[in-house]
């Protein structure tokens, strides 16, 4: 029985013994072993296939229910002129819809405007001469042009990322490689790779500011789509990525 016994308690300690070297062993070569950690990045350029304008209606009135059935009347007069120019109602999207109490300060104090109604719509054409006559449309019912953006078709900005995702990610091997070579290393495996960032900014052909009124947001956006030339847009990657080397 006591011989049994100490056998059994020589087996414990060697296997605790081997269990501390495998972790000592383990932690020294994760904690000795070399890597580099590189950035890789990437750029695409495309022409915009798409146009984008976003129509804002907006009303104010002394009651809500007032403000909200005049938006209701010009929203339904844009879509009305929109159908004109072929557009279904699939084609135009509801973006938001708010109503809230409208304030100015006068006096040194908060005064009540009223209750304004913000209706924002968007029409998306792959027509680039039809976006003059959706200005026209939208403003000649009452409507205010909130943006008018270029912008590529979704399928494509998919294909375009994947691309971007990929040129990047070798754009960091390229980078390790270099480095290793500079240190008299050879590269070795890929550790882990990180997406750190996709980026993609449909093109601004206008913008309204702030507080202008309905007349002279007319006149800016309906001048913008005078002569359309659009610049091409830019699809960026970057990843991070850590190679080991030896």
């Amino acid at each position: 029985m006591g011989l049994e016994l100490g056998k059994n308690t020589t087996l414990v300690i060697l296997v605790v013994a081997l269990l501390a070297v495998g972790a000592y062993v383990f932690v020294n070569t994760s904690f000795d072993k070399q890597v580099i950690s590189v950035t890789g990045n990437a750029e695409i350029s495309a022409k915009p296939e798409l146009v984008s304008v976003y129509i804002s209606v907006e009303t104010t009135n002394s009651s809500a229910e007032d403000s909200k059935n005049e938006n209701s009347r010009i929203s339904e007069d844009v879509i009305r002129e929109l159908r004109f120019l072929g557009f279904k109602d699939s084609d135009i999207e509801t973006v938001s819809y708010n109503i809230y109490q409208d304030y100015s300060w006068e006096n040194n104090r908060q005064e009540l405007k009223g209750y304004k109604t913000v209706n924002q719509l968007k029409v998306k054409t792959d027509n680039f001469d039809l976006t003059g006559k959706i200005v026209d449309a939208a403003v000649d019912s009452g409507a205010l042009i909130q943006y008018i953006n270029f912008e590529l078709n979704p399928e494509n900005e998919s294909k375009l990322k994947a691309e971007a995702i990929e040129k990047a990610t070798m754009d960091a091997k390229s980078k390790a490689e270099a480095v290793a070579k500079g240190a008299d290393k050879k590269l070795g495996s890929l550790i882990s790779v990180n997406t750190n960032d996709y980026y993609y900014q449909p093109y601004g052909l206008y913008a309204k500011g702030e507080d202008v009124s309905a007349s002279v947001n007319a006149a800016e956006a309906r001048s913008a789509t005078v002569k359309i030339n659009p610049q091409e847009l830019t699809v960026s990657a970057n990843v991070q990525a850590v190679y080991g080397i030896r």
